[in-house]
This record gives C-alpha cells, sequence and structure tokens, in this order.
C-alpha cells in the first residue's frame, strides 16, 4: 500500500508539472510536453512507521473522546511544522444511531497560492467497533487502528515531511478526514446505510475549506 500511494502520488505531481510546462502546438504536430527536471525523494518507511506508532499511542482515535482530541493536535502540529498552512474543519455531524460527533477534518496545504491542486487524502478515525473479533463479547469496544486509520496517515505525513524540502509546481492539499469509519455496526444486523459511512468527508464535500476548491487530481488512501 506504501508504494502503490506513493507511486500514484508521484505521477500526479509529475504529471501535473509536465502539462504545465508544455508548450501549444499546431494540430499537424504531436504535442511534446517537456520533462520537468525534478529530484525524486526517497521514501522513509521507517519515519512513515514512527507517525503510525505515534497515532496509535494515543488510543482508539474515536470522535467525542480526550484521545480523538490529543491525535488532532498531534496531527495539526506536524503538518504545520512540515511547512503546511493547516485549516481544521470543526463541525457535528450524525451518526447511525442520532450521536451527535463532534468531528475534525484536518487540512494541511503546501503552497496554497496556486491554482493548480492535487489533493491527497485519508481518514484518521478509528472504528468504534471491532465488528469481526473473534469473541462476540469484544464487538462493541473500539479498535486500535494501527492499519485502519493510522497507516494511511502514516504514508500522508512522511509525504508532508518530502513536501517542505521539495517544493512542487501544483499546490498540494492533505486532507485527514474523520468519522469515516463510524457507519453502522456489521455485527449488529442493522438495515444496510451506506450514508452511515464516510461522515466527515460528506461533510466537506457540502462545506469545502475554500469556496470552489478544485483540484486536478486526487488520490485516497482507503486505510
Amino acid at each position: 500500500m506504501t508504494q502503490f500511494l506513493l507511486s500514484i502520488t508521484l505521477t500526479l505531481i509529475l504529471s501535473a508539472c509536465g502539462q504545465k510546462s508544455g508548450q501549444q502546438q499546431s494540430a499537424s504536430k504531436p504535442l511534446q510536453l517537456a520533462r520537468p527536471d525534478l529530484v525524486t525523494p526517497d521514501f522513509n518507511a521507517d519515519s512513515a512507521w514512527h507517525y503510525i506508532d505515534t497515532q496509535v499511542a494515543f488510543g482508539p482515535r474515536v470522535p467525542n473522546t480526550p484521545e480523538h482530541l490529543a491525535c488532532a493536535a498531534y496531527l495539526s502540529n506536524q503538518l504545520s511544522a512540515f511547512g503546511a498552512e493547516v485549516i481544521v474543519q470543526e463541525a457535528q455531524v450524525t451518526a447511525f444511531d442520532n450521536t451527535r460527533l463532534n468531528i475534525r477534518n484536518i487540512i494541511g496545504q503546501f503552497q496554497p497560492e496556486k491554482n493548480d491542486r492535487i489533493v491527497l487524502y485519508a481518514h484518521w478515525d478509528t472504528r468504534p467497533f471491532a465488528d469481526y473479533d473473534p469473541d462476540p463479547a469484544k464487538r462493541d469496544l473500539p479498535i486500535d487502528g494501527a492499519n485502519d486509520g493510522g497507516s494511511g496517515v502514516g504514508v500522508l505525513l512522511e509525504i508532508a515531511r518530502h513536501l517542505s524540502d521539495h517544493p512542487t509546481y501544483p499546490g498540494i492539499d492533505i486532507i485527514f478526514f474523520d468519522a469515516e469509519d463510524y457507519g453502522q455496526p456489521d455485527h449488529r444486523q442493522l438495515a444496510y446505510q451506506p450514508d452511515t459511512w464516510c461522515l466527515g468527508s460528506q461533510y466537506w464535500g457540502q462545506n469545502p475549506h475554500k469556496k470552489n476548491y478544485y483540484a486536478r487530481f486526487g488520490s485516497y488512501s482507503t486505510w
């Protein structure tokens, strides 16, 4: 997953750079794009692992908990330390059981003045239910979220670290969505309601952090 996401990310960035630097030609000649002279940084797996480990150390990052608040502050501070302009989009959304969830979508903008943008995103919250735990008595307990919740964020934080040292032509937005994993529990056999999932991105889709926000490319880490 790490190599795949990094490959996609670099492909998107290089593609965007190439499109900008290419010169317009007549219809009778094939379009030739200038190859950008870019240095591709090495992805440090140990660094990404550190970001994952730090998230897990907070405990399950379930909305309306102290652990959730503490991790939100950590993620915001990390993006800011890497040179991003950070927006924390606070909102309330309604869960499948009518619980009101206080959520935080965390947005790090690199070179926010640029109109051409790429957006990379993952969810940072953790599942409040261990739906498939072999022990039925534990299925209503939250998960640690090292993989589901922590890993995608860890990869994007490692990318953010490199963006601070290697500015790109297109601006980059990194978004950590909240309340993506608060969907109805599978083990309770409720009528399926797909819109109970991805509450943070649903909210952002209706209330983007910038008016008329548009990104040319996007890549989502499902974990």
